[in-house]
């Protein structure tokens, strides 16, 4: 029965028509049709399943990995850390384009989250997913079976492990976290094996260097991708960390700490961003024209500061600064 069932899928995804195999994929109608071939009898040692995408989602990405395969409705618990695929029509850096070519590399052994897995005896095959943009979205998750020449599998390598942490928070793949404009964001990478990890930016919206990742704009998306070389005994790494751009907060450093009874006092004339800073004083221990503060009576000089926001780029500042009179 589940040979046959191969087969008609094989058949189906050659000539690109999509079949309802309630066995093989959740209980849902998904958008997308993919067509490719061979999906059987592929070596272990590695191999190219070559296709392209007859129909495809509109409303995120996809994601395409070599995944055990899945119990009922739920999602693999096994999937490949190195074999996938990031497809995207908006064409995000890393991604490949839905409209052209695909070629998904395959192996008879997968390794994922530290766990190592035998297709040759463990039914393996190509999971569909959305990508990070829609990260609770199922109704494309689809698992197409492939299987493998009988005979000895790919030599397998113990699984490396990267762990990368933004501002001491560990990343979680695939999962979008938020970056701020210009917001501090240091990163610490390391690999369970030792090895020295790489960290690249995908995208130019936000730049990677010295351990920083800076987002140089305030919507979109980066990413920030890791990867490990590999070596006689480690499996080569290989990963990308999605991320969500939002507007930053606007600061003000710089301010005076005090200010003697009778003394005027220069304040900064912008933000951290840049953007001219209005001041108003709110009492009358002190008077403020343009930013000069002079203190009047003796208490706290308290002042209101605006900075306007741009579009795209940063929030609108406003704040009260409490200022010592002595």
């Amino acid at each position: 029965m589940f040979t046959a069932r191969v087969k008609n899928l094989v058949l189906a995804l050659v000539v690109g028509i999509a079949l309802p195999v309630a066995a093989i994929a959740p209980s849902h109608a998904e958008t997308f049709a993919f067509a490719s071939s061979p999906l059987t009898n592929l070596d272990p040692a590695g191999a190219t399943i070559n296709g392209g995408f007859t129909a495809f989602p509109k409303t995120a990405g996809m994601y395409i990995q070599e995944c055990i395969a899945p119990v009922g409705t739920a999602r693999p618990v096994t999937c490949s850390d190195t074999l996938q695929l990031w497809v995207s029509a908006s064409g995000g850096a890393g991604s490949i384009s839905p409209t052209g070519p695909i070629a998904m590399k395959v192996a008879g052994s997968i390794t994922g989250k530290g766990v190592t897995v035998d297709c040759t005896v463990t039914q393996c095959g190509l999971f569909f997913r959305l990508d990070h943009t829609a990260p609770t979205d199922f109704s494309e998750d689809k698992f197409f079976p492939i299987t493998f020449k009988s005979g000895a599998a790919a030599p397998t390598l113990a699984a490396d492990t990267v762990d990368v942490t933004l501002n001491g928070v560990a990343l979680v793949r695939n999962v979008p976290s938020n970056l701020g404009y210009r917001a501090p964001a240091k990163i610490v990478a390391t690999a369970k094996s030792g090895l020295p990890v790489t960290l690249t930016s995908l995208t130019p919206d936000c730049t990677y260097a010295n351990g920083q990742f800076t987002a140089l704009k305030g919507t979109g998306q980066c990413a920030l991708a890791y990867s490990t070389a590999g070596n006689s005994t480690t499996a080569a790494a290989s990963g990308n960390f999605p991320f969500i751009l939002v507007p930053g907060n606007q600061s003000i450093t710089g301010v005076t700490k005090t200010i003697k009874r009778g003394a005027m006092k220069a304040l900064p004339l912008q933000t951290n961003f840049g953007s001219d800073i209005h001041y108003s004083s709110v009492n009358k221990n002190c008077v403020v024209e343009g930013n000069m503060v002079q203190a009047k009576k003796s208490g706290a000089c308290v002042i209101r500061a605006h900075a306007p926001a741009k579009t795209d780029m940063w929030n609108e500042l406003a704040t009260t600064l409490s200022i010592p009179i002595k």
